[in-house]
């Protein structure tokens, strides 16, 4: 699919990220169809063929998501920042659409950067930039950025050069695409460097809050979780809410048990767990708490040092093992992410 002819419409190579659509698939094989029987012809061999193998087509899931897409208003925060402050340059690994630049890439042509697909010479590239005072911020999928790029941005720390990376395709979810693509390994990468502040907002608000907090009010690195699908819900903050380092929100009241999330999947579920409880009398407060590196054990060192846990249980949920591809809603079930099983395990008399 990514011949030179593909280069002619927009200067950019449609199918690096997500697959071709039916009408675009169905050309492309027909052509390597043909190329491949009359190949095989000129060598008087028989020709392939076809054969349905499966007509059953999947059940859609039609579990209702939001309009809300986190990645559109990163995008939007960009150009919006960019017309403030003009010290601060974009880069990209070739993922420009899904990560949203492509608007910031027409009003600022001269401060994006395409790096192409090498996350570790974008990294280098952006330390060379910082120690020249410019601020870079980085773009790639997380489960690309920090596990190729790691030693060039541990080096980076080391000289202490204030750069912004953001790890779009966030998380579990979407598992359609695999192991390869699910990012998880994100949060202890990052959180092992020192100074390294580490965001995952809840919704397009938050989302331009924590970056507007990363360009201009800390002066240390960051990094940036982003989910890249539809929030299940738009998670609604408190008008009262101001975004503040080391302090979560409420999003609902409960006095028998309080969980925490952070990111529009996550709290989804979060909240999903509130509702069953609130049905059956049982309290479920859920708190937003976006800054991140292992919270499940912060908050437990927080709470031992602080005596806070006499009588009381304390649980954490995460994946074990590799991740499930699959679905959402069934791949959030089979390990335990979902809202039932966030319900039950809440509630400790239904065990």
């Amino acid at each position: 699919m990514e011949h030179p002819y593909a280069l002619k419409e927009n200067g950019i190579y449609k199918w690096h990220a997500g697959a071709p659509d039916d009408d675009s698939y169905k050309v492309a094989f027909k052509e390597l169809f043909e190329k491949i029987n009359t190949r095989l012809a000129k060598l008087f061999l028989d020709s392939i063929t076809t054969k349905e193998v499966c007509d059953e087509k999947e059940p859609v899931n039609q579990k209702k998501v939001s309009g809300e897409y986190i990645a559109d208003s990163y995008g939007k925060a960009l150009v919006a920042l960019a017309a403030e402050r003009d010290d601060f340059v974009v880069l990209d690994a070739d993922l420009a659409a899904d990560c949203r630049l492509r608007d910031f890439e027409k009003q600022f042509p001269e401060r994006f950067i395409e790096c192409g697909i090498a996350e570790q010479d974008m990294v280098s590239m952006a330390g060379g930039l910082a120690r020249q005072g410019i601020l870079p911020i980085v773009n790639s999928f997380g489960a690309f950025l920090s596990s190729r790029a790691n030693e060039q941005i541990y080096t980076n720390a080391c000289e202490r050069s204030k750069i912004i990376y953001v790890c779009h395709y966030a998380g579990l979810i979407p598992a359609g695409p695999g192991k390869s693509h699910q990012c998880l390994r994100d949060v202890s990468l990052f959180g092992a460097l020192p100074d390294m502040t580490i965001i995952q907002p809840c919704n397009a608000w938050e989302t331009r809050q924590a970056l507007n907090y990363c360009v201009n009010f800390t002066a240390n690195s960051s990094m940036l979780r982003l989910n890249i699908g539809p929030s299940p819900r738009v998670i609604e903050l408190l008008a009262e809410y101001a975004f503040t380092k080391g302090i979560g929100a409420e999003l609902t009241k409960g006095e028998d048990a309080i969980l925490f999330a952070y990111g529009p999947v996550m709290l989804n579920e979060a909240l999903a767990a509130s509702e069953i409880l609130a049905k059956k009398g049982f309290g479920l407060k859920v708190v937003n708490h976006n800054i991140i590196g292992g919270l499940g054990d912060f908050l437990l060192n927080q709470f031992v040092t602080n005596k806070l846990l006499e009588g009381k249980t304390f649980r954490k949920f995460g994946i074990t093992g590799l991740p499930a591809c699959g679905r959402p809603d069934e791949v959030l079930k089979f390990h335990g992410l979902d809202g039932a099983t966030f319900a039950k395990k809440s509630n400790n008399k239904e065990e």
